[in-house]
């Protein structure tokens, strides 16, 4: 049995969360697909997984981490600089991440 269609303002609620622009035509669309996943949902959530194992993942793959190398350059550390936008005491000088905490 199908849900109620889930009302225009909870799509728009929805599509605001994700910036996201919708005509009253998509706000109209949109809330009979989102009642439809809402439904499956509701649907997964009857089926008895009790005797069912826990999964992670299912491809049986690793990460593969390489070392960290230290690699001589051949480009002169005074031409990094020169390049560089900024630098200062020898080190090239980037922007702050950081926001200002003051």
């Amino acid at each position: 049995m199908a849900a109620q269609k889930l009302p225009e303002e909870q799509v728009e609620w929805v599509a605001k969360l994700a910036y996201i622009a919708l005509t009253e035509e998509e706000k109209t669309h949109f809330a009979g697909e989102l009642s439809a996943v809402l439904d499956y949902v509701g649907e997964l959530r009857r089926v008895d997984t009790n005797k069912v194992d826990e999964t992670m993942q299912i491809t049986n793959l690793s990460n593969v981490m390489d070392g960290d190398y230290v690699k001589k350059s051949d480009i002169p550390r005074e031409e990094f600089l020169k390049r560089a936008p900024a630098s200062e005491k020898g080190y090239i000088k980037v922007k702050s991440v950081f926001k200002d905490r003051g």
